[in-house]
């Protein structure tokens, strides 16, 4: 391991495997709640679990739009990730999800590009980025800030929507960096809805290589970024 991975770890290692933990003891509560007080009778109401190939579609639509519009005001998508795959299952609940974040994505970018006075003044003193860094390396910093549970997600749209990021590296990089905890998180949330402590522990387990990955991504590109 190289002294620049060995420094990012000191620095930020401890303090994201806290969040991390702390996010998880959360949402593995919530689910065993859920699952202690039939939380399918909410499914019933919101027609997530409708009869038919109709149904099925109407569902998760419903929820993609209903969790972008949670993400987009600043919900943590890591939630809705795990209730993604509890009412859905793993590899539906992964997309479902997926499509969530990038609704809440395209949402905050949008009303922050369209509205940029007032986004600026939201987000002033809040998010402490070099945007003509960010302007110039729109999918390489995109990445590294969706690969680590660290900051908002609703910052991050608002300030790439008003600093007009170019739009297609921002949704790449951030689509792609969503992938990794977008899949421990629907792991985690069909691990605890079918009872399985296995899926749980590797869900935790590929959490903490995930934030790994996200380190290693920051520190390789650090230098480059520092310089420019």
């Amino acid at each position: 391991m190289s002294n620049r991975m060995m420094s990012v770890l000191r620095q930020m290692g401890p303090k994201l495997l806290f969040r991390g933990a702390v996010l998880i003891m959360v949402l593995v509560g919530a689910g065993f709640l859920a699952n202690h007080y039939k939380f399918e009778d909410i499914l019933d109401y919101l027609d997530f679990s409708a009869d038919g190939d109709a149904g099925w579609l109407h569902g998760k639509v419903a929820f993609a739009i209903l969790g972008g519009l949670f993400t987009a005001i600043g919900g943590p998508r890591q939630a809705v990730s795990f209730f993604a795959a509890w009412f859905f299952g793993l590899a539906e609940g992964f997309v479902v999800a997926l499509a969530a974040s990038s609704i809440g994505l395209l949402t905050g970018y949008g009303a922050s590009h369209l509205f940029r006075e007032a986004a600026n003044s939201f987000i002033r003193g809040r998010v402490d980025v070099a945007v003509k860094v960010w302007a110039r390396h729109p999918f390489s910093l995109s990445l590294i800030l969706r690969l680590l549970p660290v900051g908002s997600n609703l910052l991050a749209n608002l300030a790439a929507g008003a600093a007009s990021i170019p739009l297609a590296g921002f949704f790449a990089g951030s689509v792609l960096g969503y992938i990794p905890q977008t899949l421990v998180f629907s792991l985690m949330g069909s691990g605890v809805n079918v009872g399985s402590q296995q899926q749980v522990v590797l869900s935790i387990a590929l959490f903490v290589v995930s934030i790994l990955m996200g380190l290693w991504v920051y520190a390789r590109y650090r230098k480059n970024l520092q310089q420019d």
